[in-house]
């Protein structure tokens, strides 16, 4: 089995869960050094403990401790320590996909004495007339 690396904050809960007797060993510094993550991921199942917990000043050592003591109900590490973030879509460029020019969008904004914001809801509900607009007024700005 490998050793686990108590600098390492996902071997460090491993410690923290399942090692009791290498968790008594940890040095303080060890324990302040990963305060922050732990409070974090222990405020997902604990919102209210987490919050009190959240104070400038406090003992980072002193928190994680505490927390080790609510660790310790457990016999291994729980699913709600390990989050998962969610990937971003990436959309698929189409290479004959219109871009409009900054100028075409430009006059369609002053045209139509829109903003920004609308703008961009224009090309999420309405792209196919939207581009296509675009596009005469590309062809009538490169006439001049």
């Amino acid at each position: 089995m490998a050793m686990l690396d108590d600098t390492k904050l996902f071997d460090f809960i491993k410690i923290m869960f399942t090692k009791r007797s290498l968790y008594s060993q940890l040095k303080q510094h060890a324990k302040k050094r990963h305060h922050f993550m732990i409070n974090r991921f222990f405020a997902i199942k604990y919102p209210s403990n987490a919050n009190m917990f959240n104070i400038n000043g406090i003992d980072g050592a002193s928190v994680v401790d505490a927390w080790s003591l609510v660790a310790a109900r457990f016999t291994s590490v729980p699913g709600w320590i390990y989050t998962k973030t969610k990937a971003i879509k990436k959309q698929a460029v189409d290479k004959n996909q219109y871009i409009p020019t900054d100028k075409a969008i430009e006059v369609y904004m002053q045209k139509y004495d829109i903003g920004t914001r609308e703008f961009t809801e224009m090309q999420k509900y309405a792209s196919d007339s939207l581009n296509q607009e675009l596009q005469s007024i590309d062809k009538s700005i490169q006439v001049y």
